[in-house]
């Protein structure tokens, strides 16, 4: 099942991890573990062409969906995400529906929208895939994702919510609660912007996504309709990392 098709169908929330560190073997234990997709995320990240394409076959070769997070809303960057094999595209600081239209525009082949086709890239399998066949899985497998980080998109979300062929609004509660003037994106302050943000997602049927770092909400945040996980690659290997010196140092004798 291509991953467009198991966010729809799926009975459960799927779990993706960002991950900014060009390495292919990161990515293929990523995909080992068993998470429902990675987000290269190029905003934040290193990467460069060579080193997103590497890493999309790592994904594939791991059997997981390889979604590209573009630096910026252009044409450009998310041709390229594309043609390099992404199974999707996520696209920050959407705050407008002209943005959200652009980014389906810049998204899609025509007649939906203005894509441009390259028939020697590694969607179209360096030539081995026939023109008819790429635009074909395109239209029916490609994830488009936008997210919702600032006060403008938050307010303006109703226009943005009517524009077609947005598959997944993911709400950035880092820098959401920047422009909000929140300590942190657990301020509870917050809750109340992510619950009606949320609401009005699922009650829209699109997918609705969001960061996770406190575990203790996953159930609620499943029931409000969040069936888009997503943390952070570097960030659990961290805990893991201080975790094990931690539990390491607790165990052994000090020296006298």
């Amino acid at each position: 099942m291509d991953f467009k098709s198991a966010l729809i169908a799926s009975d459960r929330p799927l779990l993706g991890s960002f991950i900014g560190i060009p390495s292919p073997p990161l990515i293929e234990m990523l995909g080992r573990a068993g998470y429902d997709f990675i987000i290269l995320d190029t905003e934040h990240g290193a990467f460069n062409p060579e080193s997103m394409e590497e890493c999309l076959r790592a994904a594939t070769a791991a059997n997981v969906p390889g979604i590209v997070r573009v630096a910026d809303l252009e044409a450009r960057l998310i041709q390229s995400g594309l043609d390099l094999g992404a199974d999707g595209i996520q696209v920050p600081g959407v705050e407008s529906s002209s943005q959200a239209a652009e980014v389906v525009q810049f998204s899609n082949f025509p007649p939906v929208g203005k894509r441009g086709y390259g028939s020697t890239t590694r969607a179209a399998a360096y030539g081995f895939r026939p023109r008819p066949q790429v635009i074909d899985l395109a239209q029916r497998e490609l994830v488009t994702i936008i997210q919702i980080e600032s006060k403008a998109g938050a307010e303006n979300l109703p226009d943005i919510l009517e524009t077609s062929g947005i598959d997944v609004i993911f709400i950035g509660t880092s820098d959401l609660s920047l422009d909000y003037g929140y300590e942190s994106p657990n301020d509870p302050a917050m809750l109340p912007l992510v619950e009606k943000l949320i609401s009005a997602i699922a009650s829209a049927g699109k997918i609705a996504g969001i960061h996770i770092s406190n575990w203790s909400k996953i159930d609620y945040l499943q029931q409000l309709g969040v069936k888009y996980f997503t943390v952070s690659a570097p960030l659990v290997i961290k805990d893991a990392f201080t975790g094990q010196v931690e539990d390491f140092a607790s165990r052994v004798k000090r020296g006298r």
